[in-house]
């Protein structure tokens, strides 16, 4: 195996990366709906046997929802006090999912209407 390729790196990597999707699904309401959507999106894009191509379009935009629950665990630790700092980055984390959520409709008004 190459050097560069760690077996109990990655193991432990993809242990640490699972841990994260299981605390997201019992933790976070807002990735169990964004999950249930995904399973809805995965069945029309079966159904309308659209290719690998468009699959990765459609799905690869749902990852931000993870990142937003992370930086709202990393606030969360700076302070369980009102901050206008950590106001404003939740906010933004917000708005950053809202603009991908709107990024996302583009998407899949293009695959699953226009392509």
């Amino acid at each position: 195996m190459p050097r560069f390729i760690n077996p109990k790196h990655l193991m432990g990597a993809t242990k640490n990366s699972l841990s994260g999707l299981v605390f997201a699904w019992k933790g976070e309401q807002a990735f169990r709906h964004e999950v249930l959507v995904l399973v809805v999106l995965a069945a029309l894009l079966a159904v309308t046997g659209k290719d690998a191509g468009q699959w990765l379009m459609v799905l690869g935009g749902w990852l931000v929802e993870l990142l937003n629950s992370a930086d709202e665990e990393s606030f969360d630790l700076v302070t369980t006090e009102w901050n206008e700092h950590v106001k404003r980055g939740k906010d933004m984390a917000s708005a950053a999912i809202f603009l991908a959520m709107i990024i996302n409709a583009g998407i899949w008004a293009y695959v699953f209407f226009l392509s």
